[in-house]
């Protein structure tokens, strides 16, 4: 037995259904149809609810198009299709099928940080738009997320702006097979937040008394990590973890980095061998003549002598980072320095190569950047000692032409000497310079203006 919608208008082709608030009243009109070629899909267009020529018009049309498709005519497409629009599409069901749907790009799978940071990204921006049709999303609703609270943090702020923009930016693009886009301009029209300051460029680089005590305190199996971090490549941890015995060349004393570690697509599996950062993370790299000796007994002392790996994990295949993280900062803390990051050893690398004479282009090709910029913002510390010992020859320099500036100086060694400075023989040499030059001015002085002075005195 069939139950009939009471409501319905019923046509040849279709329906037209009243749709009735409860006192009876008529706020909508639902004209629908079914057919073989939608697979038993019902299609349906609301009007108002004085738009029943229009109802029947728009039936009448698609009947028209359905007997084309009947007829091999056509292929079918809803009418959304059709029209180029989704009516319905939502910000969160696009944002999700950007985040299943996005590749890096030269076309591969977002390796596992990046895409966890995405899916974060995608996360935070539905809880603020998920709900919101896409063709609905306004400059002004994104300009008053834009300039509301954002309780996870600036950084967090920044990177789901990027992120987006650049979903919304997709949105405006040609669909498959020549589609119109889904929008017809990006309604983020603000700009991406500036870089906030990020809280480890305040972090000093490693003194070597402190690297030396954090090498003493980490595990034996994992200790040369440290020194191989901070003299070798300035080795990110990924790269650390990821190290093999053939990447050593102790004949050419050279470390080529060809590897990192991470934990897959989906960032939640095991850890395993995998791509480096970027293209010009792949580099070789001087190894000190010095570290020579502990890296040929660390070789011999791996329990697994087949394992190509030359961090050995005490479970699994590979050392995971978290692993390695986990003892750095167990150690940091037994040397008195809790604000230490792993990643402060690849700083103090790039820093202190700088300081000994090396160029910016060392530097750079040391780290593996491609960018100035990137090495000098966020790989190059002041070191106050350093910029004390510059600054004080700097002055002797500028200084050497004054006799009792240069006097002074070497009363003021003298003192030194006296109290033991650890300072003095830099400081003699700089005040016997200052003597000497203060000497030829003197001598250079004209006899006239030398014996004036003396009357003077007298």
């Amino acid at each position: 037995m069939s139950h009939r919608n009471p409501n319905a208008r019923r046509r040849a082709f279709g329906c037209i259904i009243e749709r009735k608030r409860p006192d009876g009243s008529v706020f909508a009109l639902e004209a629908r149809y079914t057919a073989a070629v939608t697979g038993g899909k019902r299609i349906t267009k609301n009007f108002k609810p004085t738009e029943t020529a229009e109802a029947r018009w728009w039936l009448d049309a698609e009947r028209d198009y359905v007997d084309k498709c009947r007829r091999g005519l056509e292929t079918y497409k809803s009418p959304s299709e059709r029209s180029g629009k989704v009516r319905k599409l939502t910000f969160g069901v696009f944002a999700d099928a950007f985040l299943e749907n996005h590749r890096a790009v030269n076309g591969e799978e977002l390796r596992g940080g990046t895409k966890r940071n995405l899916r974060n990204n995608v996360k935070h921006l539905k809880e603020a738009f998920g709900d919101v049709k896409l063709s609905e999303l306004t400059p002004e609703l994104i300009e008053e997320w834009y300039y509301g609270e954002h309780l996870n943090g600036d950084w967090q702020f920044r990177s789901e702006c990027t992120s987006l923009k650049m979903i919304l930016r997709e949105a405006c693009k040609p669909g498959a097979k020549g589609a119109p886009p889904l929008l017809e301009e990006n309604p983020f029209q603000l700009p991406i937040p500036p870089e906030p300051d990020a809280k480890s460029l305040d972090i000093p680089p490693v003194k070597p008394d402190e690297l030396y005590r954090i090498y003493n305190a980490m595990p034996g199996y994992t200790r040369l990590a440290v020194y191989l971090a901070a003299c070798v490549g300035g080795l990110r941890i990924g790269e650390v973890c990821g190290l093999q015995v053939g990447d050593f060349d102790l004949t050419n004393l050279t470390l080529t980095v060809r590897r990192s570690v991470n934990r897959g697509e989906t960032d939640m599996g095991n850890t395993r061998l995998g791509k480096l950062k970027t293209k010009g993370s792949r580099r070789t790299v001087p190894i000190p003549p010095v570290l020579v000796p502990m890296i040929k007994t660390h070789i011999e002392d791996r329990p697994n002598p087949d394992s190509p790996q030359f961090f050995q994990a005490k479970r699994g295949d590979v050392l995971a980072t978290s692993t390695l993280r986990n003892q750095f900062d167990r150690a940091r803390k037994k040397a008195n320095r809790p604000d230490l990051l792993f990643h402060t050893l690849r700083v103090t690398h790039s820093t202190q190569l700088m300081l000994h004479g090396g160029t910016l282009k060392e530097a750079m090709n040391a780290l593996g950047h491609t960018r100035e910029e990137t090495t000098l913002k966020h790989y190059q510390r002041i070191v106050p000692e350093h910029q004390r010992d510059i600054t004080d020859r700097t002055a002797a320099y500028m200084l050497s032409g004054d006799p009792i500036i240069a006097a002074a100086a070497v009363l003021t060694n003298q003192d030194e000497q006296a109290s033991g400075n650890p300072q003095t023989s830099k400081w003699a040499m700089i005040t016997m310079l200052l003597s000497q030059i203060a000497s030829l001015m003197t001598s250079s002085i004209p006899e006239a203006t030398k014996q004036g002075s003396q009357a003077q005195a007298a």
